[in-house]
């Protein structure tokens, strides 16, 4: 009933992060009371307002922490909005460990044997992922979408749960994209927000949830193999070849998103482009 209302909220949400937000304002932006606005939106998502706005600041600075060698740690908390002590204890009661202990944990030997979610990752460097990069420029793409939250292992129901409601508008030149906003290591799985997408060329009903995905300067990465080596490519790409790229990447603006070209459950064979936005500079290269 108050899915629209809670994607405009969220989209709200995570386009000032990085500013002093309260629940008033999100309540106002939604044309709503405050009182009115924070119960339903913990009807839907699960948690309150303010609890949302904290974890995402918190693992929106944590994600900067591992892939942002450039920033220290003073810089990412004032970036969202935290003062150095504040920052640290918010932090160690959020993730257990300080944010250097986190940084330090994080490095490129952890990563690669990481279990869980991901594919051990040991003989996989940087020249890996990086002799595999190839660069495109792209324009605008206008998506029908719709958002789930929870494990991207349930991705599978959520693609069904999609065409439920919009396969009337899929066609044979459609393409599906997947932009996942959080990693598993950072955000608990079951919190992780997906919006699955897809293009279309019938006419957009004013209800239907639609976006556009933002062109330009786009590194991309092919992926074919089984599902079980999805989420370690990822956190490969992540954790090991972004950090070390010489690119200036553009992931406040823009989100990395995959264009699906093959999804075969009963044979375990997936297929897709992972394009990685990043900003063109005259020292750039792949």
């Amino acid at each position: 009933m108050y899915q629209n209302i809670i994607i405009d909220a969220i989209n709200f949400i995570k386009e000032h992060l990085e500013e002093d937000l309260t629940v008033e304002d999100i309540a106002k932006h939604c044309h709503f009371s405050k009182y009115y606005f924070n119960r339903i939106f913990k009807q839907e998502v699960g948690e309150s307002v303010y609890a949302f706005i904290k974890r995402l600041k918190l693992e929106g600075s944590a994600m900067k922490i591992i892939t942002d060698s450039d920033k220290s740690i003073t810089e990412v908390s004032a970036q969202y909005g935290y003062s150095s002590s504040n920052y640290s204890a918010a932090f160690r009661k959020h993730y257990s460990s300080s944010p250097r202990e986190y940084k330090q944990y994080f490095t490129e030997s952890v990563i690669k044997k990481r279990q869980g979610h991901y594919t051990n990752l040991t003989g996989k460097n940087f020249d890996h992922f990086d002799k595999q990069m190839k660069k495109t420029s792209i324009e605008d793409i206008k998506v029908i979408y719709r958002r789930f939250i929870g494990d991207y292992r349930n991705l599978h129901n959520y693609w069904e749960r999609f065409f439920d409601k919009y396969g009337e508008c899929y066609g044979e030149s459609s393409i599906r994209i997947e932009i996942s906003y959080d990693d598993p290591v950072v955000t608990s799985p079951d919190r992780c927000i997906t919006d699955l997408c897809i293009t279309t060329n019938k006419p957009m009903n004013s209800l239907y949830n639609t976006k556009i995905i933002k062109g330009g300067s786009y590194l991309i990465y092919h992926f074919d193999g089984p599902n079980k080596e999805i989420f370690g490519t990822f956190q490969g790409l992540m954790g090991i070849w972004i950090p070390r790229s010489k690119l200036y990447f553009d992931l406040d603006d823009r989100k990395i998103f995959s264009i699906m070209e093959l999804t075969d459950k009963d044979n375990d064979h997936y297929i897709f482009d992972i394009y990685i936005p990043y900003k063109k500079s005259t020292n750039s290269e792949v």
